[in-house]
C-alpha cells in the first residue's frame, strides 16, 4: 500500500508572515515621509525580519510531511529533533484525547503499548510535555494533531484499523 502522507496547515502562519512584512513597509515609508530617526527605521527592519524568518520555518515545515503512515508504521517528523517511529505491532490501542488539560485547543492521539512490551520514554521534545502526558492521560506516547491536513476522527480510524492485534 501507498504511504499515506499528512501535512501542518500553514496559513495562519502565512498570514503572520505578511502582517509582519506589511508592518515593516508602512513603516519604512512612515520613517521616509516623516523624515523619521533611525529608531523607526530599526522598528520597521525588525518586523521585517521575523517575517521573513515566520516565512522560512512555514516553508520548512510544509516541505516535509509531519505524519506518514505506511503498513508497518506510523513516523513523525518534526524539523528541529529526529523522526520518531510509532510500529503498528508494538502497539495496543490508539485513543483519541478529548480533553487537552493544558491547551484545550490542542488535540493528541495517545498511544498505548502492549503490556509484555517494554515501556518506552514518552516520546516529547520537552520535559514538561512527557510530564504532562504521564500525568494527565496515563498513555505511553502521544502525538500532537493539532493543524493537520486531515480530521482528527479519520486519522485516528486509520490509524486504529491499522494495529495489530
Amino acid at each position: 500500500m501507498e504511504d499515506i502522507r499528512i501535512y501542518r496547515i500553514v496559513w495562519k502562519n502565512l498570514l503572520a508572515a505578511i502582517a509582519c512584512l506589511t508592518l515593516t513597509a508602512v513603516s519604512i515609508v512612515d520613517s521616509i515621509n516623516r523624515n523619521g530617526g533611525p529608531g523607526e527605521m530599526a522598528v520597521g527592519l525588525c518586523f521585517g525580519l521575523i517575517g521573513l524568518f515566520v516565512l522560512y520555518k512555514t516553508v520548512k515545515v510544509r516541505l516535509r510531511p509531519y505524519l506518514t503512515i505506511n503498513d508497518k508504521c506510523l513516523v513523525q517528523s518534526r524539523p528541529n529533533y529526529p523522526n520518531h517511529t510509532v510500529r503498528f505491532s508494538e502497539v495496543d490501542h490508539f485513543e483519541l484525547s478529548r480533553f487537552n488539560i493544558l491547551l484545550p485547543f490542542e488535540r493528541d492521539i495517545l498511544v498505548y503499548y502492549k503490556k509484555d512490551k517494554d515501556k518506552q520514554k514518552v516520546y516529547s521534545p520537552t520535559f514538561f510535555g512527557r510530564i504532562a502526558a504521564k500525568l494527565f492521560s496515563g498513555a505511553d506516547e502521544y502525538i500532537n494533531i493539532s493543524g493537520i491536513n486531515m480530521k482528527p476522527q479519520e486519522l485516528f480510524d486509520l490509524l486504529s484499523e491499522r494495529v495489530i492485534k
